[in-house]
């Protein structure tokens, strides 16, 4: 099934955060090698996460997953050119659904021929089609997405230092939350959604790890401006070509613009 940490993000929004943190636990390969080519591709840019802030912030999404340190210090070799490997690419394809609905498929893979050709197949398999660049995406705006799942304490237990994680002050984050540079914010079942603009993303991030929060999820999604309501057949094939996206091993998030 669809990797994404977020399985329920295959929306313009999510149903509820407590649906889209309970996603995270699914299908571990599949995180385990869409992170790991994450960590190849911000690698890049060089090997050490204190001097590159991409890096970083993968590699605490893979500890997050509980990514083996083998797979992550592999994927950093391969990513920075030490190790002999596959070249990543992100590529964003774009896609119709009936009366209306929008597709933004991002994918990390190898094979660009391959992956654009696997996800046309599956497109028209299902009942939609594939968009020309640009044809979609003006209806998607980027938006850094930061997900908070309590407060970081550093405990000690039998002379190790360990991180234990305890639940935040709905009214105190808030108040925190609101000096920053951010857009909108979520608070549900004791977990907070944060959402800032594509620019002040990392900004707000670092800060709220300084302020001890523990980051359960941080990345840039597309979210839909508007939305659409499908029904009857138009909802079932729209679900046929989210189910068939979603078996592509190159999908790392699928983003729409329909109303669940």
């Amino acid at each position: 099934q669809f990797f994404i940490f977020f399985e329920q993000k295959i929306m313009g929004r999510w149903h509820s955060i407590a649906a889209k943190k309970a996603s995270w636990d699914a299908a571990k390969s599949r995180i385990y090698s869409i992170i790991g080519k994450k960590i190849q591709i911000a690698a890049k840019n060089g090997a050490d996460p204190k001097m590159n802030p991409s890096l970083e912030m993968v590699l605490e999404k893979a500890r997050y997953h509980g990514l083996p340190k083998d797979v992550i210090e592999r994927a950093i070799l391969k990513g920075s050119g030490q190790l002999e490997g596959e070249e990543m690419k992100e590529v964003v394809y774009e896609g119709y659904g009936p009366n209306g609905s929008a597709l933004l498929i991002k994918t990390i893979t190898s094979n660009t021929n391959r992956t654009s050709q696997t996800v046309r197949t599956a497109l028209q398999k299902a009942g939609g089609s594939m968009a020309e660049i640009g044809a979609v995406a003006w209806q998607f705006k980027e938006q850094g997405v930061i997900v908070i799942d309590g407060i970081l304490e550093i405990v000690e237990d039998k002379g190790r230092q360990l991180e234990k994680i305890t639940p935040f002050n709905p009214e105190e984050l808030e108040l925190q939350l609101m000096e920053l540079a951010i857009e909108d914010l979520s608070i549900e079942d004791g977990v907070a959604e944060v959402t800032t603009s594509k620019s002040d993303f990392i900004t707000v991030r670092s800060q709220i790890s300084e302020l001890w929060y523990h980051i359960a999820e941080a990345d840039i999604h597309y979210i839909a401006d508007n939305q659409v309501s499908l029904s009857g057949e138009d909802l079932e094939i729209f679900e046929k070509i989210v189910d068939a996206i979603n078996e592509d091993e190159d999908v790392d998030h699928l983003y729409h613009n329909v109303v669940l």
